[in-house]
C-alpha cells in the first residue's frame, strides 16, 4: 500500500514539474526528495490555485433600493409625500375642467402647450408641470391633447387618474375661406 502511495505521489509531482516548465531533468532529481516533500507539496497546492484577476468590482448604491428596509415602509413614505406636497403654482388654483387647452407645439424633444384659465390668462405648460386642484402632473403632450395625471391617495395605495384636455377646433373659420379676397369661395 505504501508503494502505491509513493508511486502516485511521485507521478503527480513529476507531472506538475513538467507542466510548470521544469523540463525532463527535474523529475529525476525530484524523486529522492519526494519522500520528504509530500507534506510540503500539499501545502503548496493552495498557493498555486489562487488566481488573481485584473478586474475589480465596485458596488454603487446610487438609485438602488436599500435591501434591509421593508418595501412597505417605502410605500408609506411615498403616500405621505403625495399627501404632504401642496401645489403652489398658478394653475393649481382651478380644476382641470375649468382650464382650456388653446395651443400645442410639438415636433420637438420638449413639446409645449398653452392653457387658458377662466380669467382669460394663458399659461405655458411643459411635461411634469403641475396643474389642477389635485396637483396633477402633465405626463403627455400630443398634437391635439394634453394628458394630466392626478394621483389620488386611498387606503393602502395611490391611484393614478389620467385626465385628457382636448384641443378645440376653431369653428368660426370656414374651411373654404379665401385669404386673398377676404371672402368665401362660394360668394
Amino acid at each position: 500500500m505504501k508503494t502505491l502511495k509513493f508511486k502516485m505521489t511521485t507521478a503527480a509531482l513529476a507531472l506538475t514539474v513538467v507542466a510548470c516548465g521544469g523540463g525532463s531533468a527535474a523529475p529525476k532529481a525530484a524523486q529522492p526528495a519526494a519522500k520528504k516533500a509530500t507534506p510540503a507539496a500539499s501545502a503548496e497546492t493552495p498557493k498555486e490555485a489562487v488566481i488573481e484577476s485584473s478586474v475589480t468590482y465596485t458596488y454603487n448604491p446610487v438609485g438602488k433600493r436599500d435591501p434591509f428596509r421593508s418595501p412597505l415602509e417605502e410605500l408609506d413614505r411615498s403616500q405621505q409625500n403625495v399627501q404632504v406636497t401642496a401645489c403652489s403654482e398658478p394653475l393649481c388654483a382651478w380644476d382641470l375642467d375649468q382650464l382650456k387647452l388653446v395651443a400645442v407645439v410639438t415636433g420637438d424633444a420638449n413639446p409645449i402647450a398653452m392653457v387658458e384659465d377662466p380669467a382669460g390668462r394663458g399659461h405655458i405648460v411643459r411635461r411634469n408641470a403641475r396643474m389642477g386642484r389635485q396637483g396633477g402632473r402633465v405626463t403627455q403632450i400630443l398634437r391635439d391633447s394634453v394628458t394630466v395625471t392626478e394621483y389620488i391617495p386611498t387606503e393602502g395605495k395611490v391611484i393614478p387618474n389620467p385626465v385628457s384636455l382636448q384641443l378645440k377646433q376653431d369653428s368660426k373659420r370656414d374651411p373654404a375661406y379665401d385669404l386673398m379676397q377676404g371672402r368665401n369661395w362660394g360668394e
